[in-house]
């Protein structure tokens, strides 16, 4: 009896941009994909939100 084939994915904290990914599939075999959450919802939504906070703090004050 075998067992069943499975299919390797690469996730987690450190594996936050592109980049990271890469970096893990380049030097890894046997790694089918990445699964992301965080990565994919909310750290791009937060810079975002950082960016639109810093444009309108810019605003001059009225007076």
């Amino acid at each position: 009896m075998g067992s069943a084939p499975g299919l390797v994915l690469c996730h987690g904290g450190p594996l936050a941009e592109p980049d990271d990914v890469r970096y893990v599939l380049d030097r890894t075999q046997g790694i089918a994909g990445f699964f992301g959450a965080s990565s994919m919802e909310r750290l791009p939504t937060e810079r975002v939100i950082a960016d639109q906070l810093r444009a309108f703090k810019q605003l001059p004050a009225a007076n």
